[in-house]
C-alpha cells in the first residue's frame, strides 16, 4: 500500500472516531468505592442538595441491594434536612426504588402531602391508589366544611336557595362531589333537589339515608379528630395509609441526627 493511500485510511478512522466521541458525549467515569467513600465523607448536612445528587447517581448505577439502600439514605437524608425544599423530591425519589407497591402509594401520598401550596395538594381520602390517606386535608373547621354542614341543614328543612347559597363559598361544591356517593342519588340529584325546594317543602329521606348523612356530617366535623369509624365511612373500608409530613424522619425511615458518614458508619460528629 503506497504512502498516499495509507494517510487516506488513517484519516477517514480518526474521523469516524471523533464522530463516536461526540455523539457518545463525554465519558463518565465509574463511582468506584473509594471515591463513592470520599464523596459521602464530603457531605455536609448544610448543604443537603447534595445528599440528593449524590443519591441519584448511586441508584442509577445501584446493582445490589445494599446500593440501593445507599441511595434510600441519601435521599432520605435530603429530605429530611431540607423539608421545605427537598421533602418531596426525596419522598419521590424513594418511590421509585420501592419495591413494596403499598410503600409505593404511601411514599407518592407523602410528596403529594409535602407539595409546596398551590401545586395541587392532595386531601384526605385521595391516596394515590384509592386509600384513605391520614394526614392534614380540609380542616373540621374550614368554611368549606361548614359551608357543606349548612348545606345539608338548609337541604333537609326544605330551604334550596340558602343551600345553594352555602354551596356557592370556596370548596364546598368540590367536597360535596367529593363526598357524593354518601348522598341520596348523588351530588347531581341534591342540586336537582335543592332548586325544587324553594316553599320549605322538605326532602324525603329514609332513616338509613338521614342517619347516613348525619354521619357524613359528624366525620367531617370531626377533621383530623376523626374515629376509626368515621374514616371507613368517608373512604368505604379502603385501606388506610398513614403519612405526617410534621414527622418526617419516621416517614422517610431514617435518623437525621447522624448525618455524617465516617469510617463506613454514619454518625452525629463530623
Amino acid at each position: 500500500m503506497n504512502a498516499p493511500r495509507v494517510f487516506g485510511v488513517l484519516v477517514v478512522v480518526t474521523l469516524a472516531g471523533l464522530t463516536w466521541l461526540v455523539n457518545a458525549g463525554p465519558m463518565q467515569p465509574a463511582l468506584g468505592v473509594q471515591g463513592r467513600d470520599a464523596r459521602l465523607e464530603a457531605l455536609r448536612p448544610d448543604r443537603p442538595m447534595a445528599y440528593l445528587e449524590l443519591g441519584e447517581e448511586i441508584a442509577d448505577a445501584a446493582t445490589t441491594d445494599a446500593e440501593r439502600d445507599l441511595a434510600r439514605r441519601l435521599f432520605a437524608l435530603a429530605g429530611v434536612l431540607d423539608s421545605k425544599r427537598l421533602g418531596r423530591s426525596a419522598a419521590l425519589a424513594l418511590a421509585d426504588l420501592a419495591e413494596n407497591p403499598r410503600e409505593k402509594r404511601r411514599l407518592l401520598a407523602l410528596a403529594s402531602l409535602l407539595t409546596p401550596p398551590g401545586h395541587g395538594q392532595m386531601l384526605n381520602g385521595d391516596g394515590p391508589g384509592g386509600e384513605a390517606v391520614i394526614g392534614p386535608g380540609t380542616p373540621a373547621g374550614s368554611s368549606a366544611v361548614v359551608a357543606l354542614v349548612e348545606a345539608f341543614s338548609h337541604y333537609r328543612k326544605g330551604e334550596g336557595a340558602q343551600a345553594l347559597t352555602q354551596l356557592r363559598k370556596p370548596g364546598a361544591m368540590e367536597l360535596l362531589e367529593r363526598y357524593s356517593r354518601h348522598l341520596p342519588g348523588g351530588d347531581k340529584r341534591f342540586l336537582e333537589d335543592c332548586k325544587h325546594y324553594r316553599e320549605k317543602v322538605r326532602p324525603f329521606l329514609t332513616a338509613a339515608e338521614l342517619t347516613g348523612m348525619l354521619r357524613l356530617e359528624a366525620a367531617l366535623l370531626a377533621g383530623s379528630q376523626r374515629s376509626w369509624s368515621g374514616e371507613l365511612l368517608l373512604n368505604d373500608g379502603r385501606p388506610l395509609i398513614e403519612v405526617d409530613p410534621q414527622r418526617l424522619e419516621d416517614a422517610l425511615e431514617v435518623d437525621g441526627s447522624r448525618p455524617y458518614y465516617r469510617g463506613g458508619r454514619w454518625v452525629g460528629q463530623p
